[in-house]
């Protein structure tokens, strides 16, 4: 009886099988086939994080964050739903993303025609991606997609160092497309991200997914694994935090210029501060056009990389060139006393030269003449060695020229040697070699082109190439890789001769122009400028290192329009000089507390001359 019982069971359960699979195969037959034709792959996109940068002691200045992008996904290879969208479902969809009609319309006519998925709008706040998947079911191709985006915890420090990166353009895709870039892919535009790209771009994965006729993803195609995406390269930095916020802080009333700070005894660059600045989150989120127009049309240049795109006359910094010349070739020594004393200016050519300091200096040695930044001694030192010969030393002290930084679009600027005298058509007199001894004339030098030779003056003829990667890491295996250059120059000048230069440099901050430089217990040396400007007032210029006995920073700082180098930019480098050298210190810098707003109201000046008659208080 127990047997019959569980025969029975066993009939009735196969029976039970048996049916239900001829109600599949039979009656419903025609339904599940047409679901399972209106299945298809789908290949999705695992979009690699960026490398992460750090400054050299590990704070993190560009991360990857989670975003949510809304896009138009094109209809999978045999599907029969169109790649269009009912007005009523745009409109809804317009709505929600508050976007026109004509960029829905656009969208959804860029997949279909390309094939992969575009974006409506990316970084979706989450208020509206509820609202989307809200209505997901009304709204045919869409979909939402998490992808990376760029993250900057600094905010606006150090942002020309940073840079930001975009997504690709048509143009870039139609040449990079075989090097792996996809559409919607992001790419490196300015500073390091533009210059490491290579590096901070990772490796995109992939997976298969089974989706439905309206594009949603029904399950993953389990017969081929998922590719994991490689993340990019780690960057670490030369540059120091702590530095770069007492830099910017001590420039924070400063409209427009820019500080350079290097190590000499690497060249690793340490601080660059741009004025103004910008926040590169902004790039990151994506720009309006409203918003990019903002950009480009200030006239203050926000975007501009004044460390390595802005040329100025070096002013009376040029001195410390002048001296290394002369001394170098013979034409003067460190005692030399000129015929011609200063008692106000110099007459030369039937024109009368001004000397800054209108009442004169009198007789001065070559030290004395530094640290007093005496204009007529150094008119006389400029005939004494020639423009040949001056803006030879000039060139071989690597001004005029890029210096190798490891930034996008450096700018050479300008040391006009007789060979490019002779290309412009231009006859040079003896009034340029005068205007050229002095800093001024058709003289232009980048912020870090000074910095590098206040650098090499600190290293004594040992030429640093200043750069601000030292490490690329691999963040999944470790592995580092060290890329500080070691490529280092010389300029070949007698060690007595830059022992006479530096103790020149050492007496202007002590007893001379620069003496907001000074820090107590620090030995610091210096040369202030003021360069005449022919689009407003006068740039201030200040170039340093410390401690003397043994640099361990040498810094340039130009403030547009600033005025005296000894007021506007020496005061600048003594609290940062401060602050890197002694350690955190309780206050700002006192000139904060009444501060000198500095004005400019235009850009950088175009390498046009300018006349020699010096204002320069340095």
């Amino acid at each position: 009886m127990r047997f019959q019982r569980v025969l029975i069971l066993l009939v009735a359960g196969m029976l039970t099988l048996v049916l239900g699979a001829a109600r599949l195969q039979l009656l419903q037959h025609d339904k599940y086939r047409d679901l399972a034709e209106r299945n298809w792959l789908r290949l999705e996109i695992l979009r690699a994080p960026r490398g992460r940068i750090f400054d050299t002691s590990g704070v993190l200045l560009a991360d990857n964050a989670p975003a949510f992008s809304v896009v138009f996904q094109p209809s999978p290879v045999g599907s029969t739903r169109p790649d269009s969208m009912a007005a009523d479902r745009r409109a809804l969809l317009g709505s929600i993303l508050d976007l026109p009609d004509s960029v829905i319309k656009g969208v959804i006519k860029e997949s279909s025609r390309t094939g992969v998925p575009q974006p409506f709008r990316h970084d979706v706040p989450d208020n509206v991606l509820a609202a989307v998947d809200e209505h997901l079911s009304e709204l045919p191709g869409v979909d939402i997609l998490t992808e990376p985006r760029r993250a900057y915890p600094e905010s606006t420090r150090a942002a020309h160092v940073m840079g930001y990166a975009g997504e690709i353009s048509q143009t870039e895709l139609d040449s990079l497309e075989e090097k792996g870039y996809r559409p919607g892919d992001l790419i490196g535009r300015a500073g390091l991200e533009a210059s490491y790209e290579r590096e901070l771009r990772g490796e995109d994965g992939r997976k298969i997914l089974v989706v439905n006729a309206a594009g949603r993803r029904v399950r993953l195609f389990e017969e081929e694994k998922p590719i994991m995406p490689v993340p990019g390269h780690d960057l670490v930095l030369t540059l120091d935090v702590k530095l770069q916020r007492a830099l910017e802080l001590a420039m924070i009333n400063v409209k427009q210029g820019s500080a350079v700070a290097i190590d000499p005894r690497t060249g690793g660059v340490l601080a660059i501060v741009n004025r103004p600045s910008f926040d590169p989150n902004e790039f990151a989120r994506g720009l309006s056009r409203a918003r990019w127009n903002e950009f480009v049309n200030d006239p203050s240049h926000p975007l501009l990389d004044r460390a390595i795109q802005a040329a100025y006359p070096p002013g009376s910094t040029f001195k410390v060139v002048t001296s290394l010349a002369g001394l170098a070739e013979g034409a003067f020594t460190p005692d030399t006393h000129f015929p011609a004393s200063c008692g106000g200016g110099y007459t030369y050519g039937g024109r009368f030269y001004k000397c800054w300091d209108h009442k004169g200096h009198g007789s001065l040695s070559l030290i004395e003449a530094l640290a007093h930044s005496c204009d007529v001694y150094y008119y006389q030192a400029g005939l004494r060695i020639g423009l040949d010969r001056l803006t030879t030393w000039a060139r071989r002290l690597h001004l005029g020229e890029r210096s190798g930084i490891d930034l996008p679009q450096e700018r050479s600027g300008l040391v006009p040697t007789l060979d490019w005298f002779e290309k412009v058509g231009r006859k040079p007199t003896g009034g340029a070699v005068l205007n050229i001894a002095i800093g001024q004339g058709e003289l232009l030098i980048t912020p870090v082109q000074l910095a590098m030779l206040a650098a090499t003056v600190a290293s004594r003829g040992r030429v640093p190439h200043p750069h601000l990667v030292k490490e690329i890491r691999d963040p999944q295996t470790g592995v580092v890789r060290h890329v500080e250059p070691t490529d280092t120059k010389t300029v070949d000048i007698s060690g007595q001769n830059w022992d006479v230069v530096m103790a020149a440099m050492e007496k202007v901050v002590a007893a001379g122009t620069a003496a907001r430089a000074r820090v107590p217990g620090v030995r610091v040396a210096g040369k202030t400028g003021t360069a005449q400007n022919p689009h407003g007032n006068d740039h201030a210029l200040f170039i340093a290192f410390a401690p003397v006995d043994a640099p361990r920073i040498a810094l340039a700082v130009v403030v547009e329009n600033g005025g005296h180098g000894s007021d506007a930019a020496a005061p600048v480098a003594g609290y940062a000089f401060q602050q890197y050298l002694m350690g955190d210190q309780p206050n700002g810098p006192a000139f904060i507390a009444n501060p000198k707003v500095v004005a400019a109201p235009k850009p950088p000046p175009a390498p046009v001359p300018t006349p020699a008659d010096s204002t320069d208080a340095d």
